[in-house]
């Protein structure tokens, strides 16, 4: 068989890496990515306990472990930026002081770039697997021999041209600051700072731990077009007057943050664009996974939960013995069965999150403040329940 796979992002080498590894023989998957070479957009990405299992699953995880990629993340920890107190964790670490989950793994905070350098390193090394940068896709062609699984334009060309992404009014801006020397941060590994505009995060993201990533969230309603975008993305202590205007003010008492914000650099803005829920996954020959089928604003999973639809993905063609459209359509048919709960409650919990991050008054602040601390003990037995799942080896009822 052979399976093309448009994008050769995180969601793409990560698929063609779980094809390899689990169908009875290795089909031969050529990836096509419209870029000269491999990019990303973004600085450094949370990963949850259960995506760091599935990298160790991918044979990834070595990669990453072996270059001294990113840091390790035993929780995140929120904290009101006028009080410097605390509104609770989200904790990536069970009770005896390890990861969470069999076998255990902590989060980790890594520059989305690096990580897509180990899904590429992995990729490569399969001798079926071959990748070709700097191909523009206008057309697609369902054959009877074939299968094309797609992640970027594939959706608009071909799956539901009429899905459109749309503008969530909020864009995500990061950047990147020196530890300033006797600075005292009151978060351990990564820390959530909420504001009036927004929240700023703040996390270690390298093995030296003198860095921190800084990534701010707020209400841009002038970068609704991709000119926007690469204005104010050109433009960066535009962004960082921004950000310095939110974390400066002499009403921000959280220890470290102002001088962090102070000695940044490298700040890039990106507009967060999602697609409206459900909608379709895949046609007789094609399919979607990712951010091109559940594009859903960041919420600290995204990038999780496209490794493991590559996983579940995977394992239901692991039981596909030709390429009939039958067989396909079956194959198909199991996994949005598998994945569209979980995708379709990520993406509720990601839009009321995300919805969160406009600005808004005091008394509003205060308000979401309290249901931060009230909803994160709350919700903590369901989050270490799905941080501890394994979808390489648990039963998916397939026949």
């Amino acid at each position: 068989m052979s399976i093309t796979i448009v994008g050769a992002g995180i969601a793409g080498t990560s698929c063609a890496i779980a094809l390899t590894k689990w169908m009875q023989e290795p089909p031969d998957i050529t990836i096509l990515e419209i870029r000269s070479k491999p990019q990303t957009i973004g600085g450094a990405i949370g990963l949850t306990p259960n995506a760091v299992r599935a990298l160790h699953h991918l044979d990834v995880l070595k990669h990453i472990q072996e270059h001294r990629f990113g840091n390790s993340v035993g929780s995140i920890q929120l904290f009101n930026v006028y009080t410097a107190s605390s509104l609770g964790a989200i904790s990536f670490t069970g009770p005896d002081g390890n990861g969470i989950g069999d076998p255990p793994f902590k989060g980790l905070r890594i520059l989305r770039s690096e990580l897509l350098d180990a899904l590429m390193r992995t990729a490569k090394a399969l001798p079926n697997v071959k990748i070709q940068f700097g191909i523009d896709i206008t057309t697609f062609t369902e054959h009877a021999e074939g299968v094309t699984i797609g992640f970027t334009n594939v959706r608009s060309l071909h799956v539901e041209p009429d899905r459109k992404p749309t503008y969530t009014g909020i864009a995500g801006v990061s950047g990147f600051s020196q530890v300033p020397g006797g600075v005292h941060l009151s978060w351990e590994d990564t820390g959530l700072c909420q504001s009036t505009s927004g929240s700023l995060l703040c996390s270690y993201f390298e093995p030296s731990r003198t860095k921190q990533f800084l990534g701010a969230v707020m209400e841009t309603e002038d970068v609704k077009s991709k000119e926007g975008w690469y204005a104010a993305g050109r433009e960066q202590e535009v962004l960082k007057a921004r950000v310095e205007k939110a974390y400066l003010s002499g009403d921000v008492k959280m220890p470290g943050v102002s001088k962090l914000v102070k000695a940044s650099h490298g700040w890039s803005l990106w507009p967060v664009y999602t697609l409206p829920p459900k909608g379709t996954w895949s046609t007789k020959r094609t399919i979607l996974i990712g951010d091109a089928a559940h594009a859903m604003p960041p919420q600290g999973e995204s990038a999780g939960i496209a490794l493991e639809d590559s996983i579940v993905l995977g394992r239901v063609f692991s039981r596909l013995i030709d390429s009939s459209e039958e067989k396909i359509s079956s194959c198909f048919a199991a996994y949005e069965r598998l994945r569209r709960p979980r995708v379709d409650e990520a993406y509720a919990q990601s839009t009321w999150g995300w919805s969160t991050q406009k600005d808004s008054g005091w008394l509003m602040f205060q308000f979401r403040c309290w249901l931060t601390w009230i909803f994160l003990p709350w919700t903590a037995k369901s989050r270490a329940i799905r941080h501890a799942e394994d979808l390489a080896t648990k039963d998916l009822g397939l026949e």
